[in-house]
């Protein structure tokens, strides 16, 4: 799932609806309303055209969701009943999810039985420079207090603000003993894009969806399925364990340990997509240190030794 389709995923579910993946495509339900969705940064005709022949029997709303303008190519001979969800639109959506603004939005257009207009690509050039897309877990520390923070340390001198990719997981962990099943687990985590290290994901984390911070995107060098084997090995490790069990046998009391664990192919992952955890990165003359700029925490600091005057650089090229 791509970053842009897993936002349209929260939009829906925010309003009720179910969304499934298929074929590269986001199907949406919720009651009696069925949707399917195309949903790319740029779309060609042959996009479009691979879209409405795959969903060609399909008696729900169809929904094309572009970013980048469209090209005249798509819009020309285009089925007055596809619907066409915009990057204004969408931004006007994630507002509404906010509470910051109201009105009639994207997914009330669904729900109900008229179809809006197409906009004119003159209408989508006017948003092109308009952002939306990634979702950013919100900066709590600034600039200004990070460095104050690596003062005394490091005597921090350049900043740097780092977006950090993580795969964050919905999962059900069953527990069995004895091939029986004894309880589960359940709850978030997130899986470092680059790192593959799994921690868990705190809920009810203020997210943005875009940034006027100077920062640096970092991708991932790990896929999703590769990070959900990450997940399902950890969540094996961690919920492995010896339970101890006091018997009564022969007027003699024993105590004995039983195995409770999870069985891998028992575990259920639910994909949320990509975050985005923005990490400040300081270079000082003492060392290096990392701050999670959503939390204020420390998440690595490492001092270098000082070698003739040449301060850290000539200790990081040597890492």
């Amino acid at each position: 799932m791509t970053p842009l389709q897993a936002v349209i995923v929260e939009i829906l579910r925010a309003r009720g609806f179910k969304v499934t993946e298929q074929d590269g495509y986001l199907v949406a339900r919720s009651g009696t309303v069925r949707a399917a969705f195309c949903v790319m940064r740029k779309m060609e005709r042959k996009d479009v055209d691979d879209f409405l022949e795959s969903f060609s029997d399909f008696s729900g709303k169809k929904v094309l969701v572009a970013i980048d303008t469209l090209p005249s190519s798509v819009l020309e001979n285009l089925d007055r009943s596809v619907m066409l969800w915009d990057r204004q639109a969408l931004e006007q959506e994630l507002d509404r999810m906010d509470g910051t603004i109201g009105g009639h939005g994207l997914v009330d257009e669904l729900l109900s039985d008229d179809f809006p207009s197409l906009l004119s690509e003159e209408h989508l050039d006017s948003l092109q420079d308009r952002s939306v897309g990634e979702r950013i877990v919100r900066p709590a520390v600034t600039a200004e207090a990070v460095m104050d923070m690596a003062r005394d340390s490091i005597a921090g001198f350049q900043r740097q603000l780092q977006l950090m990719p993580y795969y964050v997981f919905d999962y059900l962990c069953p527990l069995y003993q004895d091939g029986e099943l004894v309880g589960e687990e359940s709850g978030t985590l997130s899986v470092n894009g680059l790192t593959q290290k799994v921690d868990p994901w705190p809920d009810g984390r203020e997210l943005i969806y875009s940034m006027e911070e100077e920062h640096t995107r970092l991708d991932p060098f790990v896929t999703e399925q590769e990070a959900a084997r990450a997940a399902i090995r950890e969540l094996m490790r961690v919920h492995t364990f010896d339970r101890e069990h006091v018997v009564e046998e022969d007027h003699a009391t024993l105590t004995e340990k039983k195995r409770i664990a999870p069985r891998e192919e028992s575990i259920e992952l639910d994909p949320q997509g990509i975050f985005f955890v923005p990490m400040w990165c300081i270079e000082g003359v003492h060392g290096l240190m990392v701050v999670d700029a959503s939390t204020g925490r420390v998440v690595s600091e490492d001092h270098c030794p000082w070698d003739n005057g040449r301060g850290c650089q000539h200790w990081l090229d040597g890492q």
